[in-house]
């Protein structure tokens, strides 16, 4: 397992942070420094006196997203940040950085986000996007969807358009199946072959992203969709496949939507793009739960469907993406470090 799954920053107030780890990082006091970007660490001086197990830092008013790095007593040092960008007007915006990679190599802090819907964005959610350094987007969604939610980023990045269908090859496939059940486990397996679809029907999408990776455009690359979930799910798991990260990782990766996608705040706005309807005895909580709530089993169709059809992870790579070992070596040069 990599050690990341076990460390967290999560704000805890104005300019305050607080780090944990468990015992595989370090079972040993560690030295914590600060820095507004991982390359602008300060060494100089430690934010607090060893610590271990966890450790609340204040006085980082002045980062608006700080990156810390942990140096433990016994042991390699550690870069660490914050995995979501915190936003009042966007949804399941996080970091792909820090997971291992390969070569024991990691994945950059800052380089790589994901996203859902950027529609409601507030003045200082923009003040803070600014600082990201996003300066090409790849947009999953439809022309539709991205007319509904439309939330511009004032950094102005390059836009690329994969549009992919929220559904089985058409943006109704859901609206039609709402109609017909009120079964969540039909909804479920629905999910399935949407998910499997993504890397039999929609993979052209996905090697055009790649197209863009190779092309290692400077700044942060943000992927994003409506909800964060799906699309870019597949899209961000496959860059880290990619990467070197393995399918636990990745795995982990993807289920963070249960804990950074806001279901319960997201229901109204899924209820009306799929025109669900409340009639008796519908149960319209239960019944969007599928599509809400990430399940493990929505990435395993798509594990499934490469290994089905073309028995590894670098075959796939090769034949579905155009994505070879000097490709690939490419990527894990701009990538990680």
């Amino acid at each position: 397992m990599d050690i990341f799954q076990g460390i967290e920053v999560a704000r805890v107030g104005e300019g305050r942070w607080r780090l944990s780890w468990d015992s595989a990082f370090s079972q040993t006091p560690v030295m914590v420094y600060a820095g507004a970007a991982p390359a602008a660490i300060d060494r100089r001086q430690p934010c607090a006196p060893p610590a271990l197990g966890a450790i609340e830092i204040g006085g980082l008013g002045h980062l608006p997203r700080p990156y810390f790095e942990l140096v433990p007593a016994a042991g390699p040092p550690l870069i660490v940040g914050p995995r979501e960008v915190l936003l009042e007007g966007g949804v399941n915006f996080r970091d792909l950085g820090g997971y291992l990679a390969a070569a024991g190599r990691r994945v950059s802090w800052g380089r790589l986000f994901r996203s859902g819907h950027l529609s409601r964005l507030t003045p200082a959610d923009q003040a803070l996007l600014n600082t990201l350094d996003i300066r090409t987007v790849c947009d999953f969604r439809m022309a539709e969807e991205r007319l509904n939610e439309e939330g511009a980023l004032d950094c102005a990045p390059t836009v690329v358009t994969l549009g992919i269908a929220p559904g089985l090859k058409d943006r109704f496939f859901f609206h039609r199946l709402f109609a017909q059940t009120d079964d969540p486990a039909v909804i479920i397996e629905a999910v399935h072959e949407v998910m499997r679809s993504m890397v039999e029907d929609a993979i052209g999408r996905y090697a055009q992203l790649f197209d863009v990776l190779l092309a290692a455009p400077s700044g942060s690359i943000l992927m994003n969709c409506s909800a964060g979930k799906e699309r870019t799910g597949v899209g961000a798991a496959l860059v880290l496949l990619a990467l070197g990260v393995s399918r636990a990782t990745v795995l982990y990766d993807f289920c963070l939507s249960r804990r950074y996608y806001p279901a319960a705040l997201e229901l109204p706005r899924a209820l009306a793009k799929y025109a669900v309807a409340p009639r008796p005895g519908r149960d319209v909580n239960a019944l969007m739960d599928p599509l809400l709530v990430t399940r493990e089993s929505y990435l395993e169709c798509v594990f499934a469907v490469i290994d089905a059809r073309y028995g590894s992870e670098a075959d796939f790579l090769q034949q579905a993406l155009g994505v070879g070992p000097l490709e690939r070596a490419r990527l894990q040069q701009s990538f990680t470090q």
